[in-house]
């Protein structure tokens, strides 16, 4: 049987590595962490704007490598089903992805209140002192501001995100499925049942203890990169952290980012 791929579009806080750990305790299913796939095929398809390339331009078989980098790519993964995620809803990835993916075009999008994941950035920040947001603000707003900020010289990571789950709505409908976080944390099993049947693969009896870190044939996350442990899950139970989002934010903060759901508007 040949690999199926589908595409992982979420929020970053959003519970994308407790979705991918769980999923993964099904040996037919690869869940990843952040990919790589989106840049490679964007720069391999940028190849055609270089002087080489439009001397002697053969754009079918430059589309023979884009066909094949997925299948390349995960050449050693025995899973059947690889969700790969990354911020793929964005415009030119997804003109790649709906190209050159060998299968029905599929995204699942997880998504988060906005303020909670502003919230969890800030609190994990103000307790690892090296990590990456204590680089660019000392205080909430600073923060929340690079994260969810957009000018010619900076795209924050929130509002990239936010782009393209509005995209993916707009113009991919038919081919996403939206999961909130309460109901991934709080109705764990109906959630994931309903992404089998979305995917149309056979459902997994799925363990919610004990829970084991994301990993890709023995491979995790080495967030020293980040300067604090950004994906490590509680492993025992299945449960949502409780702290205070105005306080952690700031009720102007709070207020400030406050009715950015899109994907309950569009």
């Amino acid at each position: 049987m040949e690999k199926k791929y589908y595409l992982l579009n979420g929020i970053s806080r959003a519970g994308n590595t407790l979705f991918g750990s769980l999923l993964n305790q099904n040996k037919d299913i690869s869940v990843t962490g952040n990919s790589i796939i989106p840049d490679l095929l964007f720069k391999i398809n940028k190849m055609r704007q270089e002087e080489n390339f439009k001397n002697f331009p053969l754009h079918k078989q430059l589309d023979n490598v884009l066909n094949n980098v997925f299948n390349n790519y995960y050449e050693n993964l025995t899973a059947k089903y690889i969700i790969d995620r990354s911020t793929w809803g964005l415009t030119d990835y997804m003109d790649l992805a709906k190209k050159h993916i060998p299968n029905e075009l599929k995204i699942i999008v997880l998504v988060r209140d906005i303020p909670e994941v502003l919230a969890s950035f800030v609190d994990h920040s103000n307790k690892n002192p090296d990590f990456f947001l204590n680089l660019v603000g000392t205080n909430p707003l600073e923060k929340c501001d690079f994260l969810m900020g957009y000018n010619p010289n900076h795209i924050g990571q929130i509002y990239g995100q936010l782009s393209a789950i509005k995209n993916l709505i707009l113009n991919y409908r038919e081919s996403i499925k939206i999961i909130e976080y309460n109901d991934l944390i709080n109705n764990t099993k109906s959630t994931l049942d309903s992404v089998y049947d979305f995917l149309e693969i056979p459902k997994f009896n799925h363990s919610f203890e004990n829970l084991s870190q994301l990993n890709i044939d023995g491979i995790g996350y080495d967030d020293t990169v980040l300067g604090g442990n950004l994906h490590k899950i509680k492993t025992d139970k299945i449960e949502k952290r409780k702290y205070d989002v105005k306080e952690i934010l700031t009720p102007y903060v709070y207020d400030k980012y406050s009715g950015y759901e899109i994907w309950r508007d569009l």
